[in-house]
């Protein structure tokens, strides 16, 4: 099971939804790095900056990610095109400011990511906020804490741009996902509703 669930890049009350580049309404934050530097974690686990050749290892893990989401819930399924818009889709926010994807590494084999955005909320006293869309561990990698280590590393950068709030959705059915989180410091914000209208 992963450490958390990803979620849709779009958001619920007063946030702004991004384009099909990752970029969201308002000005994006310039002159700053788009991700940390590479670092060093235990087991000899690095956490760096994804780049272009670890496309392909991050793809197969979400799509596990996807899997284990639909588990829970059928309406969370992949569709047929899923995998190839997503693969166009990470690729294009590789160099986007706004946007932080990062990998873990042991031994030039990827064993974790994540990725996070900066959403732009330009109505709510509250400003900006950060955004926690995946974070995924591989089978076998699990319980060694490269999932809170990836969190940190994302959380400094969302700090070195000036958020001092993040969000993440979470699989209601999903008790490890929803612990994993609480331990990280977050508690129940909003509340998603969905109707289904073919039964009702």
């Amino acid at each position: 099971m992963s450490d958390a669930p990803p979620a849709p890049n779009s958001g619920g009350a007063g946030q702004e939804k991004p384009d099909k580049q990752g970029r969201t309404q308002g000005s994006p934050l310039r002159g700053i790095p788009s991700g940390p530097p590479r670092i060093g974690g235990g087991g000899g686990v690095s956490i760096r900056p994804a780049q272009p050749p670890d496309l392909p290892a991050v793809i197969t893990l979400w799509r596990q990610l996807q899997d284990i989401n639909a588990s829970f819930d059928a309406r969370l399924a992949l569709n047929e095109g899923a995998v190839d818009w997503f693969i166009g889709y990470l690729g294009d926010q590789l160099d986007n400011p706004n946007m932080s994807v990062l990998v873990a590494e042991h031994e030039k084999m990827i064993v974790a990511y994540t990725f996070g955005q900066i959403m732009r909320r330009p109505t709510l006293a509250s400003g900006d906020c950060g955004y926690v869309a995946d974070v995924c561990v591989r089978e076998g990698w699990r319980g060694r804490g490269i999932g809170r280590q990836l969190y940190q590393c994302l959380r400094t950068w969302f700090r070195a741009n000036g958020i001092m709030a993040i969000e993440v959705q979470v699989v209601r059915a999903n008790p490890a996902s929803q612990a994993f989180w609480r331990k990280m410091g977050y508690s129940e914000f909003l509340r998603t509703l969905r109707v289904d209208m073919d039964t009702t």
